[in-house]
């Protein structure tokens, strides 16, 4: 006896979502006696890259961890630290130091990276290539680390006095310019946020929208949302809301902030300026 054209159409729609199936994740067994699987292999290879392309979707390219910065006076190499960098939408593990010969040339340099693919036979080879530029402007691909003017007899600077010490024109490394990764635009360099706010916490004007601002940026090990910093500086500045800054502007805006709280005969910066009644 031949179903009905009803039982039919049951049971497709009681089978149809038997068949779909919801994300799977697969790992491989390795036991003695088991014959070793192209499968097994090729999880083990995009595991550590597919979770890093997850965790930083969205970022735009720049640092996102480490690479911090270092100089070998008596050999005359900047030190890149390892750490995390997405170049070209991708995300790269730096295993290990990374040196960088420089020159008294008396002319500006700006330290870059950038990742080229080779590929032979058996591997897929991405390589991180550091290199000075005289060239302020980076090329497609390329992220900007530091830049410096190294004068003749004079030894290069990779530590600062304090954070107005950071934008010392000759022969220090100027890191306010690098660029840092954030989620859908690039960040600030997080060591400079927080030379300033360790210092600030330490001045007497410092109050609570201050302390906030603060321990969140000691507390980050990545760069942070860009339109916090500049909400908090334009809050700073008695404005209600934050305007795009540059990284230069960022930091003068900053600089400004902590002179004026460290100056005893200085206005307070916090909120709105109070009014003026001008009488003749």
């Amino acid at each position: 006896m031949k179903p009905t054209n009803g039982f039919v159409i049951s049971l497709m729609e009681s089978t149809k979502y038997v068949k779909e199936k919801l994300m799977e994740n697969r790992y491989p067994l390795f036991e003695t006696g088991r014959i070793l699987k192209k499968d097994a292999l090729e999880i083990l290879r995009d595991y550590p890259r597919d979770l890093l392309s997850i965790l930083y979707d969205g970022y735009t390219d720049g640092v996102i961890r480490g690479l911090r910065l270092s100089s070998d006076h008596e050999n005359k190499y900047i030190i890149i630290g390892k750490g995390l960098v997405k170049l070209k939408g991708e995300v790269y593990q730096i295993h290990k130091e990374i040196k960088v010969a420089y020159t008294n040339t008396e002319q500006r340099e700006y330290l870059k990276l950038k990742c080229k693919e080779v590929r032979d036979k058996d591997f897929i080879i991405s390589e991180i290539e550091a290199f000075l530029s005289e060239e302020e402007e980076s090329s497609d691909g390329e992220i900007l680390l530091c830049d410096f003017l190294l004068k003749s007899g004079f030894i290069l600077r990779d530590t600062y006095h304090d954070f107005a010490d950071m934008r010392s024109e000759y022969d220090t490394i100027h890191i306010m310019n690098a660029d840092y990764a954030s989620y859908g635009e690039k960040s600030f360099n997080i060591d400079v946020l927080k030379a300033y706010a360790k210092e600030y916490l330490n001045t007497k004007k410092c109050e609570e929208t201050d302390r906030i601002f603060c321990y969140m940026v000691i507390n980050s090990k990545e760069g942070i949302d860009r339109n916090i910093i500049e909400n908090y500086i334009a809050f700073k500045e008695g404005k209600l809301k934050g305007t795009h800054l540059s990284n230069k502007e960022i930091y003068i805006g900053l600089l400004y902030i902590l002179s004026s709280a460290k100056d005893p005969d200085g206005h307070r910066t916090t909120g709105f300026s109070p009014k003026k009644i001008l009488v003749d």
